[in-house]
């Protein structure tokens, strides 16, 4: 499975970064980066892309996977989900649209890091917004074991790393203080 995944990522990872689209890996995908490895059924991405780079994105995928040109437009024009389907590998990835609107999905975006992958540059979420994230997640989600886990393995793997003071103020701001007093 994680030869599947690692190809899938280098895989979109190197298209996006070929077109110019500003991208971060997140969800239970970008773990690896900051916590421990565990499976995951799909690849997570926040993409900034604009309606007019639709085009581009399509051309570029479309021969080696499973798109869906209208739901890419839809999730587009309403800052929502759309996902591609790898070819080679039957591995989803799942893009959630940047909505620089929103102060954080702002913020957490603009602090992504730079990895690399393959030789390739890839872009990751900060450790401090995978967890903010994921308690979000799992808040909205009514608790859930899974995610407080990967907080816990972040917390302990980058401890002394942390940005805590920007933690907190997110936390706060973002309605999940009494989550993050879990770590």
């Amino acid at each position: 499975m994680q030869n599947i995944f690692l190809e899938t990522l280098a895989w979109i990872s190197a298209k996006l970064d070929k077109l110019g689209i500003a991208y971060m890996v997140t969800g239970g995908s970008a773990l690896s980066f900051w916590g421990h490895v565990r499976t995951t059924m799909d690849i997570d991405i926040v993409v900034q892309i604009s309606p007019s780079r639709i085009p581009e994105l399509i051309a570029a995928v479309k021969d080696e996977s499973y798109i869906d040109e209208d739901d890419v437009r839809l999730a587009v024009s309403e800052k929502r989900m759309f996902n591609v389907i790898f070819n080679a590998t039957v591995f989803k990835v799942d893009f959630a649209v940047l909505d620089d609107t929103k102060p954080y999905q702002k913020e957490s975006f603009s602090r992504r890091k730079e990895f690399e992958l393959a030789g390739q540059p890839l872009w990751v979420i900060t450790a401090e917004d995978l967890v903010l994230s994921k308690l979000r997640w799992m808040k909205s989600a009514g608790g859930s074991e899974r995610q407080l886990q990967d907080c816990r393995s972040i917390m302990e793997l980058n401890k002394g790393m942390l940005d805590t003071k920007y933690m907190e103020k997110w936390a706060s701001v973002l309605g999940i203080s009494d989550e993050i007093k879990l770590l």
